[in-house]
């Protein structure tokens, strides 16, 4: 009995293996089985409905914010040019006091420099007395030359005439020989009061020359008189000062330093993209100067800074690169941004519930981190389309006529406004609408129901080629 039920197991378990193979055959054979496609029948594609906008002209040029850090336009150090000791010294000439261009810093005892003045004053009118009488002494030589080569010429006359009257044997010759004598003599005071005119000639130009120097000396002495009052070169704020009243300093050594506040700067890195938009930003006319790659167009710049939730504006330049090259790390460009008045500030943003009353207004200070927005216009076709309908990969869909296509968009920045990208008119066409809302399966030339979003029923796209 147990054998003929063994055998039986068996035998069903085998039928119940050969109907599962069988089935399983038997699916494999319908899913593998060729379809036939009706060669008239064309794909069924979905319609969605879509919300569009026009795409818009961008013509209010790119506003683009970075960081950056306010530094010191200038700081000088006070060095005095002389050495002395300090008699007096200012109560504004202090860490942290403000002080006014020309007021006095400080003074240095002036006695010797007045002594040395005075020293100089006496030698220039000694020189110049001497060098009036070798003047005079010179003019009373040229007069006696002159009485001289008269009486030369008359002894001259006298030695003739006597020469003549001896071959007539009416003079001795011993008359003669005076005559010639005198002659002689004559000549003689000629040629000595010539050499005193040479020699007193001399003696002027020397004389001439050391007067001069004399003078030139004293005009260093009231030169070094007038440096024993050191003034403030500009107005600014004293950020060191390190002596004291009856202090000896020396000459050319740094007491002080004063930070010039009328004008501050900010040190900020911009990329080559938007350095670039700045030298784009060049009018294209005859009459504009096109600076250099290392100096911008100057660009306006507004200088963002918050203080418990208020929101304060300053108006700056974007001018020049700082320095010539790049930052290796961060890849970006030093620039400054000048501020040519720190203390001209206005209300940017308040926040009414954190807001704090403010009876003065903040100004600018060296240190402070502050966001700088740059109003550049770059002188190229910029086109704006929301931000929800920029897609990663930087995709965008359009409906055309029903029909939905895909394009790829150069974006040069996304804005308060939008995305802002380069116009390629051959990508895309006048009567297109770009797609703003979700889409589920889209499919290249897929038909969709267009619905306008907040626009007249009319729009059409502003796309215009240049």
């Amino acid at each position: 009995m147990k054998t003929k039920h063994k055998k039986s197991v068996i035998v069903l378990r085998s039928v119940i293996s050969l109907v599962l193979i069988l089935f399983t055959v038997v699916i494999t054979v319908i899913v593998m089985a060729p379809k036939t496609i009706s060669k008239n029948t064309e794909p069924q594609l979905s319609v969605n409905t879509v919300e569009v906008v026009p795409i818009v002209r961008h013509l209010s040029g790119i506003d683009f914010n970075i960081d950056g850090e306010v530094v010191p336009y200038r700081q000088l150090d006070i060095v005095p040019e002389i050495q002395g000791r300090v008699v007096y010294k200012s109560e504004n000439c202090r860490l942290g006091r403000s002080v006014k261009a020309g007021e006095v810093l400080f003074r240095i005892d002036a006695a010797d420099y007045e002594l040395e003045a005075e020293q100089l004053t006496e030698a220039v009118n000694q020189a110049e007395a001497n060098l009036n009488e070798n003047k005079v002494q010179l003019e009373n030589s040229k007069k006696e030359l002159e009485l001289a080569k008269r009486q030369r010429e008359l002894k001259l006359l006298d030695f003739n005439r006597n020469k003549s009257l001896v071959e007539g044997k009416v003079v001795s010759v011993s008359e003669l020989e005076t005559a010639q004598s005198n002659l002689l003599n004559t000549e003689e005071t000629v040629q000595k009061l010539e050499n005193q005119i040479r020699i007193y000639a001399t003696q002027t130009d020397k004389l001439d020359v050391a007067l001069r120097k004399d003078r030139i000396a004293l005009k260093v002495a009231e030169l070094n008189l007038k440096r024993t009052e050191v003034k403030s070169p500009i107005s600014g704020v004293v950020t060191s000062d390190s002596f004291e009243v009856n202090t000896f300093i020396q000459r050319g050594t740094s007491v002080a330093k004063i930070l010039d506040i009328s004008q501050l700067e900010i040190r900020c890195s911009l990329y080559m993209k938007q350095i670039q938009w700045i030298w784009l930003s060049v009018a294209n006319s005859p009459d504009t100067k096109i600076p250099d790659g290392y100096v911008f167009q100057p660009t306006p710049v507004t200088i963002l800074y918050d203080l418990d939730g208020t929101t304060w504006a300053w108006d700056g330049v974007l001018t020049t690169l700082d320095g010539g090259g790049m930052n290796a790390v961060t890849r970006m460009a030093p620039c400054r941004v000048m501020v040519e008045n720190p203390q001209s500030v206005r209300l940017y943003k308040s926040n009414s519930k954190n807001a704090m009353p403010v009876k003065s207004p903040p100004t600018l200070f060296f240190g402070m981190y502050v966001s700088i927005i740059v109003h550049s216009k770059p002188e190229i076709p910029l086109y704006r389309i929301p931000e929800r309908a920029l897609l990663p990969g930087n995709k965008i869909w359009t409906a055309t006529d029903g029909k939905l296509h895909q394009h790829s968009i150069r974006v040069a920045t996304t804005t308060a406004e939008g995305v802002l990208f380069y116009a390629e008119p051959e990508h895309l066409l006048p009567t297109d609408l770009v797609v703003v809302s979700p889409l589920a399966t889209p499919v290249e030339g897929g038909s969709v129901n267009v619905i306008n979003s907040g626009v007249d029923k009319d729009f059409a796209v502003k796309l215009s080629a240049d």
